[in-house]
């Protein structure tokens, strides 16, 4: 099979997919994209991390690599930064009153 570029596909650029039919399930899907939302991932990289975890390709508590790693950092890195920034208000507050 060939890629767009008509290059050969490799094993780094294949791109395979698996179609899943929720049936009306649309509280499944919802509880799936909020538990992916909630790990800082996107729902494709959650939902194929617990497939490799199920099958016992990886370990469930592996570490995110690339953009799932920034995008489970980023929200963490928020969440910390504002309550910082709420610390740093609250002594200010203290200050000029």
């Amino acid at each position: 099979m060939t890629s767009e570029t008509n290059k050969p596909e490799t094993s780094t650029t294949k791109r395979l997919q698996l179609n899943l039919r929720l049936d009306g399930r649309e509280d499944l899907l919802e509880a799936i994209k909020a538990t992916a939302e909630t790990n800082g991932l996107s729902v494709n990289s959650w939902v194929v991390g617990l497939l490799e975890s199920a099958t016992g390709m990886k370990p469930a508590s592996a570490a995110p690599t690339g953009g799932d790693l920034e995008s489970t950092i980023a929200p963490l890195l928020d969440k910390l930064l504002a309550e910082k920034l709420a610390s740093f208000e609250e002594r200010l507050g203290k200050l000029s009153a």
